[in-house]
């Protein structure tokens, strides 16, 4: 067949396939509930929070702190007691209300009662919806739990260039261990002043920019930052080191346009030697993601990071603070300013839209900056991550949420997050739409929040093409497909047959999916083909334009997969079976053949257990009702009898 004749039927397949891709399935089958705050019906939903000032006494010896933190609220609903989060090692010494919200002097002292990591502030008067009112807690103590990596806040030195840090991470659920807080996604801080006193010598960082630097006595400084863009509590941080400010500023998607990048770094010229060259590599990655999304969002104010010595890197808006300047680690927190701060997941359980996106933008910025051959390794690696994940959902059940070792898992959150997405471009098969939806759903959601499913109804929106089977078994479902795919040539045709199982059979015992076939040929030259698999078990036909060295299945790696590939030789290219092993349905095809004149099944004795005559092609057993173990397949057709042996296991 000629080459333009493949061509056309290439194209056909093509399309057949993005057609198939729509499809019902129903969504609301693994979703379950959404979590939430368990103080939220009574007491977090009767207020947003508007406005903080934070200033805090802080020391990179110990998490010990002290000062107070200005709240600005407004009642939704009828408001008598003010409840905010905070944990019981920290001492609470006086609380203040006041009406006039511009003032930093309070002088209504009110009760309150600190208990279960919460204060309950008992209000002067009744407050009702709409009203705004100011309250200002000062408090003491050592902050911090000793919960390792997920403490609120932590005291440590660094093991490579020996300084001592203290630093927060609030994510998720941890902003109550150093500063009064509503942890509740939805309700966005509007604006954070935040000023903290530390030692001469010393320096602190925190999110938006830096208003100045002044003395307080002989041997204190204070740093005050401002922040104007809405930001998620768990976003909030500061950082207290020996640092040097090593800043520069990195074009936008308009090279007429730029943002400060502002880097407290240790005060080590070692240090320096070591890493200028990824913090350098910053603005380019800052630009890269501006040109392929939107621009930087925080870009009025900066973009920075603030070493620490956590062991990876955590995504504070406009601050990330961060162990090293490793490409990647560097390429996924910056990520995150667009996926995770401007867009914040509208739920933990959907925590795919910060993590997942993130991860997969350090494949991005390897292709863009590194090539695609540093990025195909970055898949692989991520693949055999993922490939040890047989079970679990990348949507984080509701009863599993407050266990931060589920939410953050590394190979269902992260890797199999990125790949969804690797397979979500591969199913659009078209870049500028891929991009353009990143966009389109970042202009939506910006500076709110976001869920899996809100993403999705950007996509089909964007794309026309339903992706509700996608979701139902690769974000919802659990687990991912273990193919094995028999090929044989005969005359001048392919004869193929796709043989899928799940590693989570109970859950998603299947995955509707198109993949990609590249057939190459013995005297080098190969062709493409795009198909679709509807069942366990399907047989393709497929022109052989030529001697045919090698079937290869999905060869760009896309899939999350198990595969195998098998030359049929030793049945004289005649006929196909399986699955093998076996649960429930046998599939028998033989080539060039109407029907199957007979198929008997015996046990190793040469008993027969069950016989069929004059069978359709290809013939459909159902086995379900065999006993585990090894039995003989007697087949004839063609005019010759054929035996194979088959194993038959029990259903998981």
């Amino acid at each position: 067949m000629s080459r333009l004749i493949m061509a056309v039927l290439m194209a056909v397949l093509s399309l057949q396939a993005v057609a198939q891709l729509s499809g019902a399935c129903p969504l609301d089958e693994y979703a379950g509930e959404d979590y939430q705050n368990p103080l939220y019906d009574q007491w977090l939903s009767a207020y947003d929070v508007k406005y903080y000032n934070l200033q805090l006494h802080v020391s990179n010896l110990d998490t010990e702190i002290s000062g107070f933190a200005i709240i600005l609220v407004e009642a939704t609903r009828e408001l008598d007691t003010l409840v905010l989060e905070l944990q019981d090692s920290l001492w609470v010494t006086d609380v203040y209300v006041s009406d006039d919200i511009s003032t930093t002097v309070f002088t209504n002292p009110v009760s309150y009662n600190h208990q279960n990591g919460a204060i309950y502030i008992a209000l002067d008067r009744s407050r009702t919806g709409g009203e705004l009112f100011a309250v200002r807690v000062h408090y003491h103590g050592k902050a911090g739990q000793e919960r390792g990596f997920f403490a609120g806040i932590n005291q440590a030195t660094d093991s490579d260039y020996g300084f001592d840090v203290t630093y927060t991470l609030s994510e998720p659920l941890n902003g109550s261990d150093w500063f009064p807080v509503k942890q509740v996604l939805e309700d966005k801080i509007d604006s954070v002043r935040f000023t903290l006193a530390c030692e001469k010598g010393l320096m602190a960082a925190s999110n938006g920019t830096l208003l100045g630097i002044e003395e307080s006595g002989e041997d204190t400084l204070l740093f005050t930052w401002l922040t104007r863009y809405p930001m998620a509590y768990y976003l909030l941080s500061f950082t207290v080191a020996d640092y040097r400010d090593y800043s520069f500023y990195a074009a936008l998607s308009s090279k007429n346009d730029s943002v400060l990048v502002q880097n407290y770094i240790y005060d080590s010229d070692a240090l320096l030697d070591d890493w200028e060259e990824g913090i350098k590599e910053t603005a380019r990655l800052i630009t890269t993601y501006s040109g392929l999304l939107t621009d930087y969002p925080f870009s009025k104010e900066k973009y920075g990071h603030a070493m620490a010595p956590l062991g990876g890197g955590m995504e504070h808006q406009t601050m990330t603070t961060i162990h090293n300047f490793g490409f990647y680690l560097v390429a996924h927190e910056l990520a995150h300013q667009w996926f995770g701060d401007y867009v914040t997941c509208g739920n933990w359980q959907d925590i795919w839209i910060n993590e997942g996106f993130a991860s997969y933008m350090e494949y991005v910025a390897a292709q863009e900056l590194k090539g695609q051959e540093a990025a195909d390794d970055w898949m692989d690696n991520a693949m055999n991550i993922a490939l040890q994940e047989r079970e679990g959902s990348v949507y984080v059940p509701e009863e599993l949420v407050e266990d931060p070792y589920r939410l953050f898992d590394y190979g269902l959150t992260y890797k199999k997050g990125a790949i969804l997405l690797h397979m979500i471009r591969y199913h659009l098969n078209d870049d500028d739409l891929f991009f353009g939806i990143l966009g389109k759903y970042l202009k939506r959601y910006g500076n709110g929040l976001a869920t899996g499913k809100d993403f999705q109804d950007i996509l089909e929106s964007e794309s026309g093409m339903d992706f509700s089977c996608f979701f139902d078994q690769w974000y919802y479902g659990e687990g991912y497909p273990r193919f094995s795919l028999h090929w044989t040539r005969l005359s001048d045709s392919l004869y193929l047959q796709l043989e899928q199982l799940s590693t989570a059979p109970a859950i998603t015992p299947f995955f509707r999916t198109p993949f990609d076939l590249e057939v190459l040929y013995t005297d080098g030259t190969t062709m493409r083909y795009r198909l679709q698999q509807d069942e366990a078990v399907q047989q393709y036909t497929l022109p052989a334009g030529g001697e045919v060295e090698t079937v290869y299945f999905d060869p760009d790696n896309i899939l999350l997969k198990n595969a195998r590939v098998i030359h049929e030789q030793n049945t004289e290219n005649v006929f196909t079976y399986g699955p093998n092993p076996v649960t429930g349905e046998l599939v028998i095809h033989f080539f060039n053949a109407s029907r199957i004149d007979q198929i008997s099944i015996t046990n190793m004795s040469g008993q027969e257990i069950a016989r069929y005559e004059d069978m359709a092609n290809p013939a459909s057993l159902n086995l379900s009702a065999l006993a585990a173990g090894t039995y003989v397949l007697v087949m004839s057709g063609l005019d010759k009898t054929y035996k194979e042996y088959i194993v038959k296991v029990a259903p998981r």
